[in-house]
C-alpha cells in the first residue's frame, strides 16, 4: 500500500486580518475575537465543499475521493488580536498510474519489460501525461505495464537491472493537489468565502447590539 501523505492546508487570512485590524477603534477586543473565531470555524467547515469542486476541475479525480481526503478544520489562536487561523488536514496516498489514474501503453508478459514504448497517464484534466523513458526517482529503469497479468495494468519499474525487486510508479496524491495546479482557485474561493463570512458576522454582531 502506498504511504499516505498528510498535508496541512493553511488558509491565507491576511485580507481578513487587515479588516479586523480596522475594527479596533470601533469594537471591543473580545468582540473582534468572537467574530474572528466564528469566521474561521464556518470557513473551515466549508473548505471540503470548495476542494471537491475546485480540484476535479484540474485533475482526473472524483469529488467523492477529494471529500474523503479532507479532515475536520482546526481553528488556531484565540482571536483577532492573537493570530487566529485555520488549518485543514488533507490526507491520502499517492495515486497509482494505471490504477487510480487511467493509463495507456504496455505489453504482455516479458514484452512489457523488453519492448520499447511510453506509458501515458490521465492525471491533469483534459491532458495526457507521458511518463519519462526512465524512472530516475526510483531506480533509473523504464516504467512498464504488464497487461493481462496479476499486476492489473498498474505501472511498475524495476529497482535495478535485475528482474526483481519492482516498485509501483505513483502519481500525485490528493493532498498535493491544492498546492499545485488547483492552488489559485482554492485560495481564491476560500478567501472569497471568508470575506463573505466577515460581512455576515459583522452584521450579526452589530444587529445584536
Amino acid at each position: 500500500m502506498a504511504p499516505r501523505l498528510n498535508v496541512m492546508l493553511e488558509i491565507d487570512s491576511s485580507e481578513l486580518q487587515a479588516e479586523l485590524d480596522r475594527l479596533k477603534g470601533c469594537l471591543k477586543p473580545e468582540e473582534i475575537d468572537k467574530i474572528s473565531m466564528r469566521i474561521f470555524r464556518r470557513t473551515g467547515q466549508h473548505v471540503r465543499k470548495i476542494l471537491k469542486t475546485d480540484i476535479p476541475r484540474e485533475y482526473e479525480v472524483k469529488a467523492g475521493e477529494v471529500s474523503k481526503a479532507v479532515g475536520n478544520a482546526k481553528v488556531t489562536g484565540g482571536g483577532g488580536f492573537s493570530g487566529t487561523g485555520c488549518i485543514i488536514p488533507v490526507r491520502g496516498p499517492r495515486k497509482s498510474i494505471g490504477g487510480s489514474f487511467r493509463a495507456s501503453g504496455g505489453a504482455h508478459g516479458w514484452n512489457s519489460v523488453h519492448r520499447k514504448y511510453r506509458v501515458k497517464a490521465r492525471i491533469v484534466r483534459g491532458q495526457q501525461s507521458v511518463l519519462p523513458a526512465n524512472a530516475a526517482s526510483y531506480g533509473g529503469m523504464p516504467p512498464f505495464r504488464n497487461l493481462g497479468s496479476s499486476l492489473g495494468g498498474v505501472t511498475f519499474t524495476r529497482a535495478g537491472k535485475r528482474r526483481l525487486p519492482i516498485m509501483k510508479v505513483s502519481g500525485i496524491a490528493v493532498p498535493q493537489m491544492p498546492m499545485n495546479r488547483s492552488e489559485a482557485d482554492v485560495q481564491r474561493d476560500i478567501q472569497d468565502y471568508m470575506m463573505k463570512r466577515f460581512e455576515h458576522e459583522l452584521q450579526w454582531l452589530i444587529g445584536g447590539k
